[in-house]
């Protein structure tokens, strides 16, 4: 099963690197103990470290030959919750950030500990990854616990060679340490993630879909305490049925400061959160709690609390014009941090009021490994100790390492940034972290299996607004628009907004009210053809295929099986071709054709054509019908009748029979 066992270490200030085979060997300072159990897919292998003396560990690998050169793809998770992950094919490759960006947007993702090769099928993993093995099935390999060290999967498909490495670098070890968890299956998709997720202690009992309202995507820093107020009343006046009204930068005296907020919030924050409770809302705040800014206090005051690297430097965490520039790491072991962090959240919670949070920038507190412990450890300590300072709290959890994120945040930032524009020319720096719509729905689509597994998925906002010119210009054009709307809303979990509905169109208010009633949807497929993407799914017991082409072509999809029904197009017979402008995503629901009595063809005004009917009873020449309370006023429901029916009775009223493209049907508008 290994070919290969690889551990590099400090011992008696003597640099050692040592190789094993077997299922035990070791040294006079360090002992390998390799262990295994059987589960029903695959398998889970204990990897220890026994010493008799003290050793720093530097890395560990470990190599298979896992006969994987056939494979379609392999999934790619990135290091962090904005780095792009999908499947990949063997063709593919991940270039290197240029050396000349690497000091301003190097902090961000794995560049600074992991050399990209920039080869052809030459692909990385961190945490799991998996392998389209065959027809329905594929091959996982995963860690089980992120705790000793994150956990990095490299496979070459020239050579048919994989790598496990542990980021174990810092890490001081005496008598027994858990150098690797492992899970390795083999099955039908649903049954291998599912029982990948269970074996590394995730409950699977997730969290319930929420939808929401934040600020950052249209005010950015510059949101106040007016903007607040006026889209609370505006979401009121409409009746939009969201659960959360989320606070995002902008609030705080400074980056690092979060005890105070800053003059464009007059009322101060607990009143603004309780005008938000008042309005039926849980009111959510923003804050990032492991770096600070240059003009804090935090910063002027607590130097002390600033992460240094080996020669005392402050560590960076990255660069932001949009506050004072560089911003900094903070120590999460430094004296008085951590009580620090504890006032801060009973201020947010007890006294203010705020149950939801966005926890951004979290990968900062990891950039180093710190007293004796790895990054990852850092990382998962970190998590811990902010779940348990949140107590009752909802959190979100943005610009995380996904392996510690898990169990230890309700929901989770999928994918980098939505922009008001599909890509920029960062595209071309191999950024995988990019502020771009079209970054952000790859990993959305990419890792769209987490949701419900490790947390719930957030998929970052979507945008309808027009915008206006040098503020809030939305260069997205409407195809695009509705393809991040109907994917938000298919593969996430937490589905928010940012526009202020009192500026959309009426066009846009109808496109917004037909993602309600929200509804959880199962996914059963996902095939890309060259960036066109075909979903196949259930919600509320329907079947639907999603059509997404997230290319900047024109595509055609021919269409297997029907009959499907499309809103504007009714009903698409079967093996019809569908063409698609770029960018441009179309949702069918799949008709399940009676014979010799009514059934149910499709609906309007909802981006899932059905989603909105709570209960239907079919009857030979009779059909009982109930909307969702949220469902749009003005939906109509079609069924389709058999031949010589002049009349419909639904609900006990009669609706008159028409003919369209050979069918009979009845139009119902409640």
């Amino acid at each position: 099963m290994f070919s290969r066992v690889e551990l590099g270490y400090l011992h008696r200030d003597l640099k050692l690197a040592s190789h094993f085979s077997g299922e035990t060997a070791g040294e006079p300072a360090a002992r390998l103990d390799i262990d295994s159990s059987g589960l029903k897919y695959g398998r889970r292998f204990f990897v220890d470290l026994e010493t008799v003396e003290p050793i720093e560990l530097l890395h560990f690998k470990l190599e298979l030959e896992p006969s994987l050169a056939g494979s379609k793809k392999m999934m790619v998770n990135g290091f962090q919750s904005w780095s792009c992950s999908k499947e990949m094919f063997p063709a593919e490759r991940l270039p290197p950030l240029p050396r000349v960006a690497n000091p301003v947007l190097g902090p961000y993702g794995d560049y600074r500990f992991y050399r990209y090769s920039g080869r052809r099928g030459h692909l990385h993993s961190w945490t799991y990854t998996y392998f389209i093995t065959g027809k329905d099935e594929i091959t996982l390999v995963g860690s089980l616990d992120e705790r000793a060290g994150y956990t990095l999967f490299e496979y070459n498909y020239d050579r048919d060679w994989l790598a496990v490495y542990r980021d174990c670098e810092g890490a001081l070890t005496r008598d027994r340490y858990p150098l690797l968890r492992l899970y390795m299956g083999r099955g039908k998709p649903r049954a291998v993630l599912d029982e990948y997720f269970k074996a590394a202690g995730l409950s699977l009992s997730p969290s319930p879909r929420i939808t929401g309202w934040c600020s950052w995507y249209n005010y950015f820093t510059r949101v106040t305490e007016e903007d607040i107020r006026h889209n609370l009343n505006e979401i009121a006046r409409l009746a939009l049925p969201l659960d959360c009204i989320q606070i995002d930068d902008g609030w705080q005296g400074a980056i690092g400061d979060w005890l105070k907020c800053n003059e464009k919030f007059p009322s101060g924050m607990k009143s603004v959160a309780g005008a938000i409770s008042k309005g039926g809302f849980q009111p959510g705040l923003w804050l990032a709690p492991f770096i600070c800014e240059r003009r804090s206090r935090i910063f002027q005051e607590k130097k002390e609390w600033l992460l240094r690297d080996s020669g005392g430097r402050p560590v960076k965490a990255g660069y932001n014009p949009g506050w004072s520039g560089w911003f900094y790491a903070l120590d999460f072991y430094a004296p008085g941090f951590q009580e620090h962090l504890q006032r801060v959240f009973r201020l947010l919670q007890d006294d203010w009021g705020y149950r939801f949070f966005k926890l951004d920038f979290l990968y900062a507190v990891a950039l180093l490994p710190r007293q004796g412990k790895t990054r990852g450890a850092v990382m998962t300590e970190a998590m811990e100790f902010i779940r348990a300072q949140a107590k009752g709290s909802t959190l979100l959890g943005c610009g995380v390492p996904l392996g510690p994120a898990m169990g230890r945040v309700d929901y989770c930032r999928i994918g980098s940034d939505v922009a008001p524009f599909w890509d920029l020319p960062l595209k071309g720096l191999f950024y995988r972290e990019r502020y771009s719509t079209g970054n952000s729905l790859a990993s959305t689509i990419g890792r769209h299996h987490l949701d419900r597994r490790a947390f719930r998925n957030d998929p970052d906002v979507f945008i309808l607004r027009d915008g206006a010119p040098r503020v809030n210009l939305n260069r997205l054009t409407r195809p695009q628009r509705r393809t991040l709307f109907i994917l938000n809303q298919l593969f996430g979990g937490l589905i928010f907004f940012s526009d202020d509905p009192s500026a959309y169109t009426a066009e846009q208010l109808r496109l917004l009210r037909s993602a309600y009633p929200g509804v959880e949807s199962t996914v059963h497929s996902v095939e890309n053809e060259n960036g066109l993407y075909r979903v196949s799914f259930t919600a509320r017991r329907r079947g639907y295929l999603v059509l997404a082409n997230l290319s900047g072509k024109p595509r055609s999809a021919a269409l297997s099986g029907g009959p499907y029904f499309e809103e504007g197009c009714f009903v698409l017979p079967p093996e019809t071709a569908l063409e698609l402008a770029p960018y441009e995503t179309r949702c069918l629901l799949k008709i399940e054709p009676r014979e010799e009595r009514p059934y149910l063809l499709g609906t309007d005004g909802h981006i899932f054509p059905g989603a909105q009917i709570e209960k239907l009873i079919l009857c030979k020449r009779s059909v009982t019908l109930k909307l969702h309370e949220q469902a749009a006023p003005d939906t109509r429901v079609f069924f389709s009748v058999p031949r010589g029916m002049i009349n419909l009775r639904v609900n006990k009223e009669n609706y008159p029979v028409t003919l369209k493209k050979g069918i009979y049907y009845t139009a119902v508008k409640l």
